[in-house]
């Protein structure tokens, strides 16, 4: 039997897969197929970066135009779907939800091609995501509109009111960041299930259930309950120098990628203040979010991640807090897709090792004398 080699916690540091997706790196880069974060989010459609995630090249006006259409054509959920979500207890966190009928839409949908069944999947999350939410609670359903895009209708139904473009587009903005990440925690996730050549909902149901968790999908929603507690910017080098001294975990900041700076928090950090400066709005949550930045960065040099400012520009935008980790759902699906279909092109069942630490030698005792 050849030698167990031991590795890192958490395998950091440790390579498990290649992938030509996209790339996160220690000098604070991201790529998704070789074109710059910050590119993409200040000249792209969500559209766009979604179909160069899962066809690995930016469209044409023609591949967008059919690209669009086939996600539209594929927007309404399921009746038996929609029953799946009224039968789960009013109380239920909307990720519970979100698990659950993507779950019970993969049941609908076995008989469609793979292709299809992944389109299906992607295009369903605005009406999928908004509807968890809003059915458990007592609402009326939404239905997307056929003539808007991703990213309007999602916010449409999770507000309930039509939203004006620049809302739109800023809330576009956030999504194309959110939109893929390398092999982060769901999405590794989503690999090892993809390895067993499960369908692809089973595969994203699982990466669901891991974005749940409050240190991966779950921290926008933790980093917004955070500043509201906080509540003003003269407060926030004492919340922080508390939470230190108490061991405390401080949410929103720290990355295993990104030591010095996550790219992706500082361009949510300047469309926060883009947007409230064009809503006309009071910036104390902007300063508020900036002076609890520096403190933590003053005191541990610990930078803020994608969670901490995209918790606020929600916010600003009227979303629900508890919708924020089914809102990163909603798009990080996509690359999710595009990492099941990397998985299966050269497809090998994950199966690591393990250090056994128990006892040996015990011997059977009956149970009468036990």
């Amino acid at each position: 039997m050849s030698e167990i080699t031991r590795v890192p916690a958490g395998l950091y540091g440790v390579a498990v897969s290649e992938t030509g997706i996209s790339r996160s790196a220690s000098d604070g880069s991201l790529v998704f197929r070789g074109y710059g974060i910050k590119d993409l989010f200040e000249k792209a459609s969500f559209e766009e970066c979604a179909f160069l995630i899962l066809e690995g090249h930016l469209p044409t006006k023609g591949e967008l135009d059919d690209f669009t259409s086939n996600l539209r054509a594929h927007w309404p959920l399921p009746t038996n779907v929609y029953q799946i979500i009224k039968a789960m207890p009013r109380d239920s966190h909307p990720m519970d939800v979100v698990r659950t009928a993507m779950s019970g839409l993969g049941a609908n949908e076995h008989s469609l091609s793979p292709k299809e069944q992944q389109y299906s999947l992607v295009a369903k999350m605005p009406a999928l995501v908004a509807n968890c939410y809003r059915i458990v609670r007592g609402m009326e359903v939404m239905e997307p509109e056929e003539d808007m895009n991703f990213a309007w209708n999602l916010l449409y139904m999770l507000t309930g009111k039509r939203p004006d473009a620049f809302d739109a587009w800023a809330f576009e903005r956030e999504l194309i960041l959110y939109l893929e990440h390398d092999l982060n925690a769901s999405t590794f996730t989503v690999r090892v299930v993809a390895s067993t050549l499960a369908d692809v909902y089973a595969a994203c149901t699982a990466g669901a259930a891991a974005l749940k968790g409050p240190l991966h999908g779950g921290a926008n929603e933790a980093a917004m309950q955070m500043l509201l507690e906080i509540g003003s910017p003269e407060k926030a080098a004492a919340y922080l120098q508390e939470s230190l001294s108490k061991g405390r975990k401080v949410m929103g900041f720290g990355h295993r990628v990104y030591k010095k700076v996550d790219p992706r928090a500082q361009l949510s950090k300047g469309m926060l203040k883009t947007l409230l400066e064009h809503r006309h709005a009071d910036d104390k949550l902007y300063r508020l979010a900036d002076a609890l930045e520096q403190a933590m960065w003053q005191a541990k040099r610990i930078p803020a991640n994608l969670d901490f400012y995209a918790a606020p520009i929600f916010y600003t935008l009227s979303l629900p807090i508890e919708t924020y980790t089914p809102i990163f759902a909603a798009s990080r699906v996509t690359g999710w897709v595009a990492h099941y279909n990397e998985q299966l092109a050269e497809n090998k069942l994950f199966r690591p090792d393990s250090i056994y630490t128990g006892p040996n030698d015990l011997s059977y005792v009956p149970i009468e004398k036990r």
